[in-house]
């Protein structure tokens, strides 16, 4: 049996970048979640490489070690 989900438009936006992200790290979004800011091995180094990059509130988040499969059905 196969599971789909819904997502919105922002959400597989979102998917779509962090899929570009490498596996098993930390990366920080502008706030608008449209980009990658930083990428590191720790929270703290990305947290400084954000600040660095002149981004005060970025949302910091880690990576799969391995991404599923996602099946999307529209809206």
């Amino acid at each position: 049996m196969r599971a789909y989900v819904s997502m919105s438009p922002e959400s597989a936006v979102r998917l779509s970048i962090l899929r570009t992200a490498p596996l098993n790290s930390w990366v920080a979004l502008s706030p608008d979640e449209s980009r990658i800011v930083a990428v590191g091995q720790t929270y703290a180094e990305v947290a400084k490489l954000s600040d660095a990059a002149g981004e005060a509130d970025p949302i910091i988040l880690k990576t799969p070690t391995q991404w599923g499969p996602v099946s999307f059905t529209e809206r």
